[in-house]
């Protein structure tokens, strides 16, 4: 199959609409509870509140019948596992990319891949809900290459499903992928590795999973150049990490020593060449100086969640690619050539190489291209 036939066959997994049913399952976060509209619990048959016991269910059930004069039972989420009679429709006041995150990942882990949305989903903002007519038509040629490369049928879904996403400006085709950030099953941190870290987030989620893959005979460099967020990362992994071998230095990956501006917006943050109010000056660094300057050995895994910087880094990092040849884990989704440009930079450096691409948010945020040497 070619990607235009994939594109085309792409399901429409999360449509953001009401079903037509008396069998409706609402799916909410306690802060939105008390705003589900009454066109929604018309056909509601249950709500399941994410993160509620029952004692507070069982108060919100009460409050629907008393206040609103609805008899639908409020359950746990835990309720709804063993649930097949119903359209399940998660429901947010307003679209916001945590309570999004947390409800599509719940609702995966116990089985469902497929179900309504039910939120303000704004159009075109950035690049959470990319829309580009004619994204396909217009870079037909490299987005195919891309396409071919890919090493098993997965992957070729996931990059079918996105394009669909980003030519028709619906986020419900999107095909997340059921395996955890930075951990596809085959191009993955493991055991005494020494990962080179670009981006590290607030959360340090990610950086604790990684500590806890390499263990105490890996080492882990992250990169993070802004001094708050160095800070905070310094004092949270500190505190949590299983092992002491992530080390937070302070600089952003880049292609050579030099300031970087990243401006701060609605969206996220992405590199400018302007000091504006609203860009944060960071000192960056490439990977190969890292790597020489602390006389590293072997480096195994790469990851790059980087705004936007990720060429930039990629060129940073040469000699380490080609003497090095680590597994990587590249963020493609900060810029829509990213799709189709970074695999093709990288096919053309990496020789060798196997390819594939995952997806892990159900907005068009987190998408990552795995590579492995053969």
């Amino acid at each position: 199959m070619d990607l235009f036939a994939a594109i085309k066959g792409s399901p429409l997994l999360r449509p953001n609409a009401i079903p037509v049913s008396k069998n409706i399952g609402v799916v909410c976060l306690p802060s939105a509870f008390s705003s589900i509209p009454e066109v929604l619990l018309a056909g509601a048959k249950a709500v399941f509140v994410v993160g509620a016991g029952c004692a507070q269910c069982d108060e919100m059930g009460r409050a629907l019948a008393e206040e609103r004069g609805k008899n639908i039972p409020v359950f746990q989420m835990e309720k709804i596992v063993q649930r097949i009679d119903l359209d399940v429709v998660f429901y947010h006041h307003a679209f916001e990319y945590g309570p999004l995150c947390s409800c599509w990942w719940y609702l995966r882990n116990v089985g469902y891949d497929s179900f309504y949305t039910f939120m303000p989903v704004p159009y075109n903002a950035g690049i959470t809900t990319t829309h580009i007519p004619g994204y396909y038509s217009s870079n037909k040629e490299s987005l195919e290459r891309v396409f071919a490369m890919l090493a098993d049928a997965e992957s070729r879904a996931v990059f079918a499903a996105r394009v669909r996403a980003v030519e028709s400006g619906n986020i419900g085709f999107i095909k997340v992928s059921a395996y955890e950030e930075y951990f596809h099953p085959l191009v993955r941190p493991e055991c005494d590795d020494t990962i080179m870290d670009g981006g590290v987030s607030e959360n340090v989620l990610s950086q604790l999973a990684f500590i806890k893959a390499v263990g105490p005979g890996g080492r882990i460099f992250g990169f993070e150049p802004d001094p708050v967020g160095f800070c905070a990362a310094c004092e949270r992994i500190k505190a949590q990490a299983l092992y002491d071998v992530y080390k937070v230095i302070p600089f952003g990956m880049w292609h050579k020593r030099d300031t970087v501006f990243f401006e701060i917006s609605g969206q996220g943050t992405h590199v400018t060449s302007d000091a504006s109010d609203n860009a944060v000056a960071c000192e960056c660094i490439s990977v190969d100086e890292i790597v020489a300057a602390n006389r590293i050995g072997k480096v195994d895994f790469i990851k790059m969640d980087v705004e936007g910087s990720e060429i930039n880094a990629l060129k940073g990092s040469l000699r380490t690619l080609t003497e090095h040849r680590p597994k990587l884990a590249i963020s493609i989704y900060h810029q829509p050539q990213d799709l189709y440009f970074i695999p093709l930079f990288l096919q053309n450096v990496c020789h060798d190489y196997e390819f594939y691409i995952g997806h892990h948010h159900a907005s068009l945020h987190e998408t990552v291209l795995y590579c492995r040497p053969r």
